[in-house]
Order: structure tokens, then sequence, then C-alpha cells
């Protein structure tokens, strides 16, 4: 067996062995290549971050590393890790972080973020041994969403740009990777980004993404919260693009996002866990000699 980066691996043997690793997931699930393209685009993955496990030169295990800059610290994301289920047991996960981790050392990468099921006991292990730690509990929604009450008085415009600064003041919980401000940039131009205007004034927004169904950031002015500016905007979104909707990694510490998610129409369908790994010149070194 040889381990490598996954530059110059062809996407769609990337594919091949994403559908075969997740085909007995606790959820399975299969991607298109334009799917996988997608995912990877939104993940902002960079092949050179990313690492797979090759046997007579056919990639069998890989790693997707998202990359991106955030408050001057240099993060990676995995976007995915799988293994083909009959090469399961042999440990490749942790050889393959013992691969990249000293490649990611040596880019200067600070923090390595990524989420696992909650019942996914193996994976918890090893990402541990490989020296992750829980930063925090997550939750996942799919429904059909379903309306009564709505506020009369609210102007709902789409949003041309996004002025992060207001729009985060509104937050409870901080976006995980997927659904953060530096991916919501990248795919402006395919998303759905709606504004509830009173009085010319920005007191809610919601962004979604058509291609998946996916809501990825909702938010009302704490000044305006109890006035039906979130379920009007949910309102005006199913109405153009179908009550079946869904939204993955909500932070569950914020109960008042959970009830009124529930209260919509949203149920949990997946428990994950964010985990975290710090990566500095000392910590590096000894996740290394952990993953030997």
């Amino acid at each position: 067996m040889e381990i490598n980066t996954l530059i110059g691996i062809d996407t769609k043997d990337i594919l091949n062995v994403f559908n075969e690793s997740f085909s007995d997931y606790f959820i399975p699930f299969q991607l298109t290549e334009e799917q996988l393209n997608s995912k990877m685009l939104a993940d902002k993955v960079h092949l050179n971050l990313s690492v797979g496990v090759f046997e007579d030169k056919k990639l069998i295990a890989f790693i997707l590393h998202g990359f991106d800059k955030i408050n001057n610290e240099k993060i990676v994301y995995n976007g995915g890790t799988g293994v083909i289920p009959k090469k399961r047991g042999l440990g490749l996960t942790k050889q393959m972080y013992n691969f990249i981790l000293p490649v990611l050392k040596e880019k200067g990468i600070n923090k390595s973020f990524l989420e696992v099921i909650s019942k996914n006991t193996p994976a918890i292990k090893s990402y541990k041994k490989s020296g992750y730690k829980i930063e925090r509990e997550l939750n996942c929604y799919k429904g059909e969403i379903v309306i009564s009450n709505l506020n009369n008085n609210l102007e709902i415009y789409k949003l041309q740009d996004y002025d992060w600064i207001l729009m985060q003041s509104f937050w409870d919980i901080t976006p995980t990777w997927q659904n953060s401000n530096n991916v919501v940039d990248q795919l402006k131009n395919t998303n759905i980004s709606l504004g509830a205007y009173i009085k010319n004034q920005l007191v809610g927004y919601i962004i979604y993404n058509p291609n998946n169904k996916r809501l990825q950031q909702i938010a009302i002015d704490k000044n305006f919260r109890q006035r039906k500016i979130a379920s009007t905007l949910m309102s005006k979104l199913i109405e153009d693009y179908g009550q079946t909707c869904s939204i993955i990694n909500v932070d569950k510490s914020s109960k008042s996002v959970d009830a009124f998610l529930q209260k919509i129409g949203f149920k949990i369908n997946l428990e994950q866990l964010e985990m975290k790994l710090q990566l500095d010149k000392t910590n590096a070194n000894e996740v290394s000699k952990k993953c030997a």
C-alpha cells in the first residue's frame, strides 16, 4: 500500500471510493459526480492537503481536507473520511493522519475541524487517538415545513450583499464550517438569500441552498424576536422552493433555535459531534507520534 496526497487524482476515482465507503454508513448515501464537485467546492477542498491510500495504484481510502484562513488562522476542515468496507480494520485512517499531519504542519495550519456521527464510536476513538477533542454537540434536521402565523408588516427582499458585521450581531450560535460565512460567500451566486426589513432596517435574514434543499443560515435581530420574522422568512422560502427542507450541524446548546425548528416541522434526524485538532509546532509532533 502507498499513502500520498490526492494531487492529480481524478474526481471520478474519488467519487467511486466515496460512494463505496458510505454505502453501508449509518445513513447510507451516494453522490453523483456533480454533487461531489459541488461539495468539494463548498468545502473548499484542496487536494494537496488531502490524502489517500492506494493499493496497486487504486484508491481505497481518503481524507478530503478543505482549507481557509479565518481570523488570521489557517484552518483545515475534514470534509469526508472514507475507507472501502473490505479494507476496514487495518488502521488506514490513523496511517493517513500520520502522513498528512506533518504536511499540514509544514503549511502552517493552526487547527483542523471535523464532524462525526455521535453513535459512530469506532470513528470517534480513532479521531481521539489522532489528537482530536470534542468541541460541541450538533443536531441535524429534516422536515416538511408548515407555517401558520406571519408578520404582514415586513418587507422581504433578496439580499444583494452580505453585511456580516450586522448579520453576525443577530447570531446566538456560530455556524460550523459548511454553514460558515466563508462557505456561504463562495455559494452566493447559487444560494437564495432573503432579508426581512422594518422601515428599511434589516431585522432578519435567511440563506438557502436550492441545490440540496438545505438551509444554511437563519438569524433574527435580538431586538426584534418573537415577532414571527423567522416564520415569515421560512414561509416565503417554502412558497418558492417547496416544504421539504433540511439543516445540518446546528449547535445543540441553542434551545431557542431547536424549539423554533421543531415548532415549524423540522425533526432531528441525526446527531453529530464537532471535533477539533489544535496544530502548533509542539502538538503536531506529539500527534504524529500517536498516529505512528
